[in-house]
């Protein structure tokens, strides 16, 4: 059905807004029972075609609110909900045209309990660190999970397949949710094909290191990454921290002398901050 949609409305991809569209009925469906939808808030972050909300309003969410850009997209939506397409049943159903990055989740109706929602999104390749470093470090409400298409360069440093070495992104993840890898999807599943293959990994949020300050944590780790390859020992000059305090604590910590700030898990990191 997905490229019938495409030729239907003649849909081609936009190179502005970096789109290619997964047009495999097979990874849409696993995508969308990926996590539990049946009566939760989901959050679809740019729906593009609307493949994906339609196998995610199958499975009757409550409420089901779609973050888009594209007037164009908007409008196929609006026609397909008129014809029949989408069903929405009981879904509360809302359409938001904004940049995703400055959208703040809401309850679409009152809710007099704790608004909580996951998040679905097939979205371009450029604006996946953007778009983790929002729901998860941005918004006083965090998603519970996260279902979220990306490039393979990308999840491979969340999921640190580079013997198991740390970067910046695979930290600030790794602070604030549980990741596993689900579905690979090659480039032969999107019209236009994408240079790079993609995967759709999980985020399953935790709050195991909230007593580390968020803004300190970032502030240290971006220090200490400026020259990843460096010993830990011989890093030291670039912090604001006072020197020969951090280098006692990293001995007490029993470092080996030669490991580098990509040798550290998120547990040794978060107690590094937290001793400086």
């Amino acid at each position: 059905m997905s490229r019938e949609i495409l030729e239907k409305y003649k849909i081609r991809a936009k190179k502005k807004l970096w789109q290619n569209f997964l047009v495999s009925k097979k990874k849409v469906e696993e995508i969308a029972t990926i996590i539990p939808v049946e009566w939760k808030n989901i959050i679809e972050v740019w729906p593009w075609y609307w493949a994906l909300t339609e196998q995610i309003l199958k499975r009757n969410p409550k409420s089901l609110d779609l973050v888009e850009l594209d007037i164009d997209m908007i409008t196929i939506l609006k026609d397909r909900i008129e014809q029949g397409d989408l069903v929405l049943w009981k879904t509360e159903f809302r359409i938001n045209r904004k940049d995703i990055l400055k959208y703040i989740p809401e309850p679409i109706s009152e809710q007099k309990w704790e608004y909580k929602y996951d998040v679905i999104a097939n979205i371009p390749y450029y604006i996946t660190s953007p778009i983790l470093r929002h729901f998860l470090y941005g918004l006083e409400n965090k998603p519970e999970n996260m279902v979220i298409l990306m490039q393979e360069d990308v999840w491979e440093k969340i999921l640190k397949t580079n013997r198991n070495k740390t970067s910046v992104l695979s930290l600030l993840v790794d602070k604030k949710s549980e990741v596993t890898g689900q579905i690979f999807v090659s480039r032969d599943n999107f019209i236009p094909a994408p240079r790079v293959e993609s995967s759709v990994l999980l985020f399953e949020s935790h709050d195991l290191y909230n007593d580390i300050p968020d803004e300190k944590f970032l502030k240290i780790i971006k220090v200490w990454f400026a020259a990843a390859r460096k010993k830990l020992t011989k890093n030291l000059e670039k912090g604001w921290f006072d020197k020969n305090k951090v280098l006692e604590i990293i001995k007490t910590m029993w470092f080996d002398d030669n490991a580098r700030a990509e040798d550290l898990n998120i547990k040794q990191w978060c107690e590094l901050v937290s001793r400086i």
